[in-house]
């Protein structure tokens, strides 16, 4: 699969591992790999990745491991795409399993819940950033911003958002192909773009019999081992809405129904879960950790993540022909106006939980100002509000 230019399989591992190490706040890292893979390695082209932004929106998972994948498949097909997944999710499964031995051997995360706190900051400013590149994408014509705001009064109200991401994408394919038919020649290097459909079948099919095989190993010789993995990998099979929609899922799992973690812990993993770089969905290696120590952290962790990565591997191939219908350009631009409009709204909720003070409002102006007008690296400042979170709170 061309790309503007071809990485090897450890220049992708590195760059992905440099992102994971900052991935901080879910959605709010859209731009950092946007930035990486658009601007930076000039790996895709920006059509390319909004694209593949739009397709994560519309499968279950952490949104930001699927984006990841998708730009690793479009790089290095299933090698890639697996190089690029595993790097981005293994410095918050280090740091996770890390924090999961301190905290069940020591239990006091007074410290975490300060470092927490100056995180929220840097949380927000990668969300505003995130808005302000994303935005750019419905700033070209009135009637994606409209959609944007129906999609932002929509997800305010509770509407399913699947059923927004679906309307807004009908919505601009009806009008657009009316009002604003899609110009323009089509991509010569991905329509004629020959992704060996049968070979990356062939290989899902044998990892999915790999993994079948192994939970009913699992479950045969370790009954609970293989209840919480066959846990995990329902989790990420119908975590619609990314990895904050699994946190009641599975506190009905493990707290309410098997009881293998107090609320207490639950809700504390969570929190360090927010101080922890990568997604959310992270939280499975600190359940893990709790049932069955290393053991029981690489089975949660994979089990949790392997289904959205395998639905991106499956469906990128099939995606790549089917966007380059004429109907197909205005439906991923209603979903990608959809995704501006519930970005703007988890911005605001979180910076009015987030920012309870002029300590939070002034640490959230610093990281917003150097990350959008400087563009400073986020390896320098995480640490850094990290060292003041602790100093102030």
């Amino acid at each position: 699969m061309k790309t503007l230019n071809e990485p090897s399989i450890w220049k992708i591992a590195s760059a992905f591992l440099h992102l994971g190490l900052t991935a901080f706040g879910g959605l709010a890292m859209v731009e950092p790999i946007r930035k990486m893979a658009v601007d930076k390695q000039s790996w895709l082209r920006q059509e390319e990745f909004l694209d593949g932004l739009a397709l994560c929106q519309m499968l279950p998972g952490a949104t930001v491991v699927q984006l990841g994948t998708y730009v690793g498949y479009r790089l290095r097909r299933v090698s890639g795409a697996l190089t690029a997944a595993a790097s981005f999710i293994l410095p918050a499964f280090i740091l996770m399993l890390a924090l999961s031995f301190l905290y069940f051997r020591y239990t006091d995360i007074s410290w975490v819940q300060a470092v927490s706190r100056g995180m929220s900051s840097v949380v927000i400013a990668l969300l505003l950033q995130a808005l302000w590149r994303l935005s750019q994408a419905v700033r070209k014509h009135w009637l994606d911003a409209v959609i944007a705001l129906l999609a932002l009064g929509a997800f305010a109200l509770r509407v399913n958002f699947l059923l927004v991401f679906l309307g807004a994408g009908l919505l601009r394919m009806a009008l657009g192909l009316w009002l604003l038919p899609v110009q323009g020649p089509r991509n010569p290097a991905v329509a004629t773009v020959n992704p060996k459909l049968g070979r990356t079948l062939a290989l899902v099919t044998l990892v999915l019999f790999g993994v079948g095989l192994a939970v009913w190993g699992l479950g045969w010789l370790h009954p609970d081992l293989g209840r919480m993995t066959r846990i995990f990998l329902k989790i990420g099979v119908v975590s619609f809405g990314g990895g904050y929609a699994m946190v009641p899922i599975l506190q009905w799992e493990v707290v309410n129904s098997w009881h293998w973690l107090t609320l207490k812990q639950f809700m504390d993993g969570i929190l360090l879960g927010f101080i922890t770089p990568g997604p959310i969905m992270i939280l499975a290696t600190f359940v893990g950790y709790r049932m069955y120590g290393l053991l029981g952290t690489v089975v949660a962790t994979i089990a949790v993540f392997l289904p959205p990565i395998l639905m991106i591997i499956f469906v990128t191939p099939y995606y790549q022909r089917l966007k380059e219908a004429r109907w197909m350009r205005p439906l991923i631009q209603g979903i990608l106006a959809a995704l501006v409009g519930m970005l703007a709204l988890v911005t605001l909720q979180m910076g009015q939980a987030a920012i309870t003070g002029a300590p939070d409002l002034l640490l959230t102006a610093a990281a917003a100002i150097v990350l959008i007008v400087f563009e400073v690296n986020l390896l320098w400042i995480v640490p850094a509000v990290a060292g003041l979170s602790l100093f102030i709170f």
